[in-house]
Formats: structure tokens, C-alpha cells, sequence
């Protein structure tokens, strides 16, 4: 989507706000959604065992049951004053053998349908479900398709999504405690809704944190960490974003949530000062909004205009996209319940890569322990950095411009962030030659940064420039010099995922010129065991040299200290 039409689409947004409210998901599907009712049970192991080597604990594939269930019919009580009727239907997982399991909730999103009781796409997340069970956690998924419909009226915000999940925990925690037993398996002492995890799709990702609010103003802190899959926000940026750990997935070739409000989300909890949680992104290359859902048969990622040939060639299939939404999940919720797992995407002191569990990706992380070096948030901060110190710029040219979604505010032509903001901030640097540099000089009441574990730049290649030869990555290098004068230098090589020429190519319409896919800043994060023999506790200057090529362009966001 180009930002002429970005722009329309918000005018659209403001206009009719109550009738985007029940807006999301498209894409038409008949042949896809079945309901059956019959409670099944998997005993299933795999020899796929997992070893965390450095507690020694050998964790295996849990035997496990699994259980599409009916709770019966219930109301929803609108503030219109409207009732609702709706079923109770899910499907849960659970180990079978063990007892208080971190409880795992997944919603789905709003796709069309017939019936919004007969049609599940609750089933669609049957094998996330049985991936998440087996690895120790008891998950849930059901039928949420009331929240989405304009039958009974027009719901306000998120209130009847809010009504089911209310009632289903509250017949889950019947169920735990033993009172009643009416998911079709024993769930006595079997989780622990003190620890729950949320997974949510499209809509039902966009709408977690109306979620956990509710759980907050009822004295329940119990929510330790949510995943957002594609994320479709109700309004441009979701308010109160809660300070848990969270997860992001964007979909490359996402053909339903255009915008890509994730990336929103993401650089909204960035520019938080406060926050203390972790947050990871991922912007999975080849992806697609709907084949994470097994009940969502379009491929909406032919709903990019200007694809090529070359764009479908890195296409994922489905069942790469639901397992890395697999090998993500289980990783994420245990990182956020504090155990330790085997990725760089949550670890401060690994560096970033181009790939997550094998497939092409951009990553990026925010740690609650995070300084920023340099913010370009305006002009001025092109010669002075937020620790007060001065920045040189040798043989190169650093500008301040805008990025932003309305077409007069934007400054960045051939670059498309995925961004809600109206004014987003960046430094544009173009180099000619390899003794170009921009040295950031570190006042000395801050010379001390031996707390903290990397050095973390928020960048991207800039393809609208013709400085950067087509189709051909960047790559620079960070010098770190100290007060003795000792100088340690990494290279960020061509292989680095947030200096790759991006996908995609320049389109010209009537309106204005744009590139036709998405392209992200995302992080290149460089440990500070990386950088050898330098006195950490004494750091006089960074600096940014670009003696790896013999031109280029790249946007930088900022430039910060994590652990």
C-alpha cells in the first residue's frame, strides 16, 4: 500500500471508527471450518528431547490429551443494554501426567464467516495447541468469532471478547480446582492460572491488552508474557501497552494487516523510558497473515500489489510458517517465565542474525535495562548525543528527516517503515568514500558502560538512494576507543540482516513514488565480548566508520547500550 492511499485509509479510520472496530480479517473462507464435537485423545512422545545444558534438566515431548469441548450456551450482557447469546466452545491441551502447568490462552482472529457459532477458527491453532502441551504447558483456544460481528449491535471496544475470556477462565479454574469437570479431560490441579501466557492472532493479538487490563483492575497480576501474531490494532497505537514481556511477529508479504501495526506496537514499547520487560520482533521474510491459522485457506499475500517472481520465490510454505510460530512460542514463554533457552532472539550478550529457527528474518530486542547513545528524535541530535557529548562527522553527510505515514509529512520517499506515527525520526547518512565517519564523543561523568553487555544500532539500508549499488547489502564498522587511546573494531559484514537491500522495488503513480514492500528498521547488536581488549569502565568515543564500501546510504534511528 502506497502512503497516498495509507493516508485515505486513515481519513477512513476517523470517519467510521465504530465500524472499524468490528474490522480486521477479510479473507472469504467456506470449505474450511468444521465442527466437530467429539472429545479426542492424543498420546503422543517424540524423541525430538531437548537439553538445556546449563541446568542439566532434560526436558522431553510430554504425553498428552487434547479435547474439543462445549460448556453450553451463555450471554453477553452489552453496554447497550443488548444480550448476546453465544457458545462456550473451544479446544484445550494439557500433559497428561504432572500438575500445575503454566496456562497458555490463544486467540484467533476476524476472518468472514456464516454462522459465528458454527464457524471455528479456533481449530485453525489445534497444533499449537498439542506443540505447547507437550512441551509443559496446558493451552486453550476457543471460539471468539461474538467479539467480531455487528449481530446484536456494535460492540464497544473489546467488551464482549472480555466477556468470554472471563467466563472460560472462570470455568477453567472451576475445572483446576477440582469442582467441575467439563472439558472432556482431567484438569484437576493439572495448571496454575496464576502464570498464563496469551497468544493472539490478527485481531485477537491487537486485542491481548484489553485482556490483561481487565485481569489488572480485577487485583490479577497473573499474566507473565503475550505473543502478538500479524497484530491488527482497533486504533492506530493500542493505549496502556502492558509492561510484560511481549512478542511480536510481522509476516513479510502480510496481503491483510498492511500496515503492519506490530512494528507500531514495538517501537511504541521502545520509546518507553520505563519499561522494564523484554520485547522481541520478528519480521519473518516470506510470510503471510493467514497460514499461521489451519482454518484460513487464502494466501493473502497475493494481495501485494507489484509482485514478482522473485518475491514468490521465498515464500514459506504453511507448515514452515505454523512451526516457526511453534519453535517461537515455546521459546518465548519460557524465556518470560525466566528459564533459559537456546536463541539469540531475548539474550542481550548474543548478536544478532539473519535467520530465527532457520528461516529468513530481521530481529530486534529491547531489554528492561537499555540506555540510548544517540536518538534521532531531531535535528539537533546530529551534533550532540543524549549523553551530552559531541558527534563529528568526517567525509559524510548526516540529515535529519521524517518518516511518516501522511504523504506531506513524509520525508523518505522510497522507504516505508511500518509505522502508525505521523513523524518518526531518522539520521540519513550518505557516504562517498571509505574514510567516511560519525564518532559519537562520550562526556566523561558516562564513560562508564562496563554494566552493560552490547551495543545495539536500530538501522536499515536506505533503497532510495543510489549510493547503495541495486540489490547489494551494506556493511560499516564499530570502533570503541577508550582513554588510553585503545581502539577495538567489529565489522558489520554484508551479512548483516538490518544492512540487507530489502525485497521489493521503487513504484511511480499519479500521487507519489514509493517502494512496494515494507522495510523495516531492525537491529544489528554486537556484544561487548566482541570488542577485545578495551576498558569497558572508560569509553571515550564510538564511532561509525564506513570503510567496508565505497558508497552508501543507510537510516539510523539510534544507537543504544543493553543487557
Amino acid at each position: 500500500m502506497n502512503k497516498v492511499k495509507s493516508f485515505i485509509s486513515v481519513i477512513v479510520v476517523v470517519i467510521l471508527f465504530q465500524s472499524l472496530l468490528l474490522a480486521g480479517c477479510s479473507n472469504k473462507d467456506k470449505d474450511n471450518n468444521t465442527n466437530n464435537n467429539d472429545t479426542n485423545q492424543i498420546k503422543q512422545e517424540s524423541n525430538n528431547d531437548k537439553v538445556d545444558n546449563e541446568t542439566q534438566n532434560i526436558i522431553q515431548d510430554k504425553e498428552i490429551e487434547i479435547s474439543e469441548y462445549n460448556l453450553g450456551q451463555s450471554e453477553i450482557k452489552q453496554n447497550s443494554g443488548i444480550i448476546m447469546p453465544y457458545d462456550m466452545v473451544g479446544t484445550i491441551a494439557a500433559p497428561k501426567e504432572g500438575d500445575n502447568y503454566p496456562v497458555v490462552f490463544i486467540m484467533h482472529g476476524n476472518h468472514m464467516i456464516e454462522d459465528y457459532n458454527k464457524d471455528r477458527y479456533d481449530l485453525g491453532f489445534k497444533y499449537l495447541l498439542e506443540a505447547l502441551a507437550k512441551k509443559g504447558f496446558v493451552a486453550i483456544a476457543f471460539n471468539i468469532n461474538a467479539q467480531y460481528q455487528l449481530e446484536f449491535g456494535e460492540p464497544i471496544a473489546h467488551e464482549r471478547l472480555i466477556t468470554i475470556f472471563n467466563e472460560h477462565f472462570g470455568k477453567l479454574e472451576s475445572a483446576i480446582k477440582g469442582e467441575s469437570n467439563d472439558f472432556g479431560i482431567q484438569l484437576k490441579n493439572k495448571g496454575d492460572l496464576s502464570k498464563i501466557g496469551m497468544i493472539g492472532h490478527s485481531r485477537g493479538g491487537g486485542s491481548l491488552d484489553a485482556i490483561i487490563n481487565d485481569q489488572k483492575d480485577k487485583g490479577n497480576n497473573n499474566v507473565f508474557g503475550i505473543i502478538k501474531v500479524a497484530p491488527s490494532n482497533l486504533i492506530l497505537i493500542e493505549n496502556n501497552n502492558p509492561d510484560i514481556p511481549t512478542g511480536i511477529i510481522l509476516p513479510q508479504y502480510d496481503g491483510d494487516v498492511s500496515f503492519q501495526d506490530g512494528q507500531s506496537t514495538f517501537d511504541e514499547l521502545k520509546g518507553n523510558p520505563l519499561r522494564k520487560s523484554f520485547a522481541s520482533v520478528v519480521f519473518l521474510k516470506g510470510a503471510g497473515h493467514n497460514l499461521f491459522n489451519d482454518n484460513v485457506k487464502q494466501d493473502d499475500r497475493e494481495n501485494n500489489r507489484n509482485l514478482t517472481d522473485d518475491d514468490r520465490k521465498i515464500f514459506l510454505t504453511r507448515e514452515q510458517q505454523k512451526q516457526f510460530l511453534i519453535d517461537y512460542s515455546v521459546d518465548f514463554l519460557n524465556k518470560a517465565l525466566g528459564k533459559e533457552v537456546d536463541t539469540n532472539l531475548f539474550d542481550a550478550s548474543k548478536p544478532t542474525t539473519n535467520t530465527a529457527y532457520g528461516l529468513q528474518a530481521k530481529t530486534s530486542l529491547i531489554t528492561g535495562n537499555r540506555t540510548e547513545i544517540l536518538l534521532a528524535d531531531s535535528e539537533d541530535k546530529v551534533n550532540k548525543n543524549e549523553f551530552g557529548g559531541n558527534n563529528k562527522s568526517e567525509d559524510l553527510e548526516v540529515k535529519y528527516l521524517i518518516e511518516s505515514y501522511i504523504p506531506n509529512n513524509d520525508q523518505l520517499l522510497n522507504f516505508d517503515h511500518p509505522t502508525k506515527y505521523e513523524k518518526y525520526g531518522v539520521f540519513r547518512i550518505n557516504y562517498t568514500n571509505k574514510n567516511a565517519k560519525f564518532t559519537m564523543e562520550i562526556p566523561k561523568d558516562k564513560q562508564d558502560i562496563s554494566n552493560y553487555e552490547a551495543l545495539s544500532l536500530y538501522l536499515a539500508l536506505y533503497p532510495g538512494s543510489d549510493l547503495n549499488k541495486a540489490r547489494e547489502n551494506q556493511a560499516l564498522s564499530i570502533v570503541i576507543r577508550d582513554s588510553n587511546g585503545k581502539e577495538a573494531k567489529v565489522i558489520l559484514d554484508d551479512k548483516t540482516a538490518a544492512l540487507e537491500f530489502p525485497e521489493g522495488k521503487s513504484v511511480t503513480n499519479e500521487f507519489t513514488t514509493f517502494w512496494s514492500l515494507k522495510t523495516p528498521l531492525s537491529e544489528a547488536r554486537i556484544p561487548f565480548k566482541e570488542f577485545k581488549d578495551i576498558n569497558f569502565s572508560d569509553i571515550s568515543s564510538i564511532t561509525l566508520q564506513f570503510d567496508q564500501k565505497e558508497s552508501g546510504s543507510i537510516l539510523l534511528r539510534d544507537i543504544s547500550l543493553m543487557k
